[in-house]
C-alpha cells in the first residue's frame, strides 16, 4: 500500500500519477491493484497485492510518489473478481440496467 502523508495528495491528472498508471500497464500485472482517491480527482494511495513478497510488489511504480506501508493479509482479505457478464454500460428496455451480475429466468 502506497499512501500519501496526512492532508496531501496529487491531481488524479498529475503528470507523475499519470507515468506510474502507465508504468502499471506495462509491468507484470498485480492480482489486485487500485488507485485511492478522495472525491474522484485527488490520488492520495494505491493498493497492489500479490500472492508472494518481492517480484511484481518490488516493481510499484506508486512507490515512488508516496510512501510504501507493506501488510500481510490472511487469505480471502484481497483477490480478484470474475468479469461482469455483459455490458455494464449497455441497456436493454427504456429504463432498466443491464444485469451484469445476474440474468432472469424467463
Amino acid at each position: 500500500m502506497v499512501l500519501a502523508p496526512a492532508g496531501l495528495f496529487l491531481p488524479f491528472d498529475d503528470v507523475a500519477v499519470l507515468a506510474a498508471l502507465r508504468q502499471v500497464l506495462r509491468i507484470t500485472p498485480a492480482p489486485v491493484f487500485s488507485t485511492l482517491l478522495v472525491g474522484d480527482d485527488r490520488l492520495v494511495g494505491a493498493l497492489t497485492a500479490a500472492p508472494e513478497a518481492g517480484g511484481r510488489l518490488d516493481q510499484d511504480p506508486f512507490a515512488n510518489l508516496f510512501p510504501v506501508l507493506a501488510l500481510r493479509v490472511e487469505a480471502g482479505i484481497l483477490g480478484s473478481m470474475p468479469a461482469p457478464a455483459g455490458p455494464t454500460t449497455q441497456r436493454y428496455g427504456a429504463e432498466n440496467p443491464w444485469p451484469w451480475d445476474r440474468f432472469s429466468d424467463g
